[in-house]
C-alpha cells in the first residue's frame, strides 16, 4: 500500500507536540525551569498547527476537515484525534496564559491535564488505525509504537530547548538546578518506550517482513529508532556529557525522528494491499460520518 505521507508527518508532529507538553507539565510539577517550559510550549502549539495542517492536506477537501469538526461525537478514530489536537493546544495555551497571570494553583492543574492530554494524542494517532481488515494493523502494538516514538522525539526536543536556556544565576532558586537533572532520566524513559513500542510492532509484523523492507527497517527503525535513541539518552546521563547538551539533543532527535517515521513507513508498505481505503475510499466512509 502506498504510504499516506501527510499522515505520516501528521501523527509524528502531533504525538512530538503531545510529548513536549506532557514533558512541560512534569517540568512544571517538579519545579523544572520556567523558561524552558515556556519555550517547549511555544514549540508545541506550532507543531500541533503544522501538524494539523498536514492532516488537512491529506483530505480530498479542506471542506471534509469542516465535515469531520460538526461530526466530534461520532467518536471515529479521526473525530478523536481532533478532539485531542484542539484539547492539546486549548492547555498549551491556558498555560502560557496562566504563568504570565502568575496563577500557579491554576498551572499545577493545567500541567496535569498536558501529561494526560499530551501522551494520549500520541497513542490516539495510532489507534485509529487497527482494523480487522488489515491484519499488519490490528494490534494493540501499533499504537504502542505511536505513542512511544512521539515521547522518544518530544523528550529530546525538550532537552534540546533546556540546553538552549540561561544558566539559572546565584540569585534564583538553588533548587532548580538540582530537579533539572531528572530530565535525562525522563528522556531515557521516553526513549526505552520509544525503542520497546518499535520492537514490539517489529515483532507483531514478524522479523521476516519486516526486515525484507531492508534499510528501512535496519537503518531507520533498529539502528536509529532502537539503538540510536538510547544510546543518546543513555550518554546524555553521564555528568560530563552536559557540556555537549545540544549535540546529544540533536543526535536523539535525528534518530528518534528518523525511527518514528520508519515504524510508520512499515505500518504502510507491509500492509495488505487488496484495497487502498485511504485513496480510493470515500471521505464520508473513511470519516465515519
Amino acid at each position: 500500500m502506498a504510504i499516506q505521507w501527510p499522515l505520516v508527518l501528521f501523527s509524528l508532529m502531533a504525538g512530538a507536540a503531545g510529548a513536549v507538553l506532557a514533558f512541560s507539565g512534569l517540568s512544571s510539577l517538579i519545579g523544572g525551569c520556567a523558561t524552558t517550559r515556556r519555550r517547549a510550549v511555544c514549540t508545541a502549539l506550532v507543531l500541533l498547527v503544522a501538524g494539523g495542517l498536514c492532516s488537512v492536506a491529506h483530505l480530498a477537501s479542506p471542506l471534509n476537515a469542516i465535515s469531520a469538526v460538526t461530526n466530534l461525537l461520532s467518536f471515529s478514530g479521526i473525530s478523536i484525534e481532533l478532539m485531542l489536537l484542539a484539547a492539546n493546544f486549548i492547555v498549551g495555551v491556558v498555560y502560557l496564559i496562566l504563568t504570565r497571570e502568575r496563577v500557579n494553583g491554576g498551572v499545577q492543574v493545567v500541567a496535569v491535564l498536558a501529561i494526560v492530554f499530551g501522551i494520549a494524542i500520541g497513542f490516539f494517532c495510532g489507534h485509529g488505525y487497527i482494523i480487522d481488515a488489515q491484519p499488519t494493523w490490528n494490534s494493540e502494538t501499533l499504537p504502542f509504537a505511536y505513542a512511544g516514538t512521539s515521547l522518544a522525539l518530544g523528550g529530546f526536543i525538550y532537552a534540546l530547548i533546556a540546553s538552549m536556556a540561561p544558566k539559572p544565576s546565584l540569585s534564583e532558586d538553588a533548587d532548580q538546578t538540582e530537579k533539572a537533572l531528572k530530565l535525562p532520566w525522563a528522556v531515557l524513559v521516553a526513549s526505552a518506550l520509544g525503542a520497546t513500542g518499535i520492537a514490539a510492532y517489529l515483532l507483531f509484523l514478524g522479523l521476516d517482513a519486516a526486515s525484507a523492507q531492508g534499510a528501512l527497517f535496519w537503518g531507520g527503525a533498529v539502528a536509529c529508532g532502537i539503538v540510536g535513541t538510547l544510546a543518546c539518552a543513555v550518554i546524555n546521563l553521564v555528568p560530563a556529557a552536559a557540556k555537549g547538551a545540544m549535540p546529544i539533543a540533536i543526535a536523539g532527535i535525528v534518530c528518534a525522528a528518523a525511527g518514528g517515521i520508519a515504524v510508520r513507513m512499515l505500518m504502510w508498505v507491509c500492509a495488505s494491499g487488496y484495497i487502498d481505503l485511504f485513496s480510493l475510499g470515500i471521505p464520508s466512509v473513511i470519516m465515519n460520518l
